[in-house]
């Protein structure tokens, strides 16, 4: 499953040049389309699917606490973890599968050495919780919430819990950070349709500078409507059956 970054770049840069030979384009360009669409069918693969193929697990992500509030999401003496990494913003915070925390055994806690869960809230949901003492976030029904890229843990005030462990389903890292000759994580079996949509993005690129130009020739437009449109996963599917 997956691939090395590197060999599609290479191989789109030989199609590309075998369609346009008086075209150049650059690799990073090419790496940059790779990765904008690759994320694209990637986040909609991974919510067709029950599957934990595309899951990364961050076994000790520390908890952190601010003494002052002040600033952006600055609030004292509430917990939160730093999302260690970029992830897809699926619907209500989806990109988040789990946190668990290891219980220390104290009052009010799980026994020793077991992984208790948290549920997943909003800061306005997460008022109504206090509401009942059956549904307040405690040590042994732990909740969170996103803002930006922290994640606060709500019922664990009094827990001395140093780390947690997060489940999240990553993004592709951007063009600055990323090694093309890494593995690439990513579905083989949306190899193709990635493969044919960076093209037609290169086609398209080839085309709309000319546009600009104002030279009378209306063959470029008419090359514009013959070149082939982008797609969704779903549409390729069906062209294929």
């Amino acid at each position: 499953m997956g691939f090395v970054l590197r060999h599609i770049i290479d191989d789109i840069a030989v199609a590309l040049k075998q369609t346009s030979d008086d075209k150049s384009i650059q690799r990073s360009q090419i790496a940059y389309w790779v990765l904008l669409i690759g994320n694209t069918l990637k986040a909609q693969h991974i919510q067709k699917r029950s599957s934990g193929a595309f899951l990364s697990i961050f076994p000790d992500v520390p908890v952190l606490i601010d003494s002052v509030s002040g600033g952006k999401n600055k609030i004292k003496n509430r917990k939160y973890i730093e999302i260690p990494t970029t992830i897809y913003d699926f619907n209500n915070d989806r990109g988040v599968d789990f946190i668990a925390y290891e219980s220390p055994g104290g009052p009010a806690c799980p026994p020793q050495f077991t992984k208790q869960t948290f549920d997943r809230t909003t800061p306005k949901e997460s008022e109504v919780l206090y509401y009942s003492k059956y549904t307040a976030p405690s040590p042994k029904v732990p909740a969170f919430y996103r803002v930006g890229d922290r994640l606060y843990l709500l019922g664990i005030e009094k827990v001395d819990t140093k780390f947690v462990e997060v489940g999240l389903f990553t993004a592709f890292d951007p063009l600055t950070k990323i090694n093309i000759d890494d593995y690439f994580d990513f579905p083989d079996e949306l190899t193709s349709v990635l493969r044919r949509q960076v093209l037609d993005m290169a086609r398209f690129s080839y085309i709309f500078p000319q546009e600009r130009q104002n030279d009378g020739d209306d063959t470029i437009a008419q090359k514009a409507v013959q070149s082939p449109k982008m797609v969704s996963v779903n549409e390729q599917q069906q062209t294929e059956q």
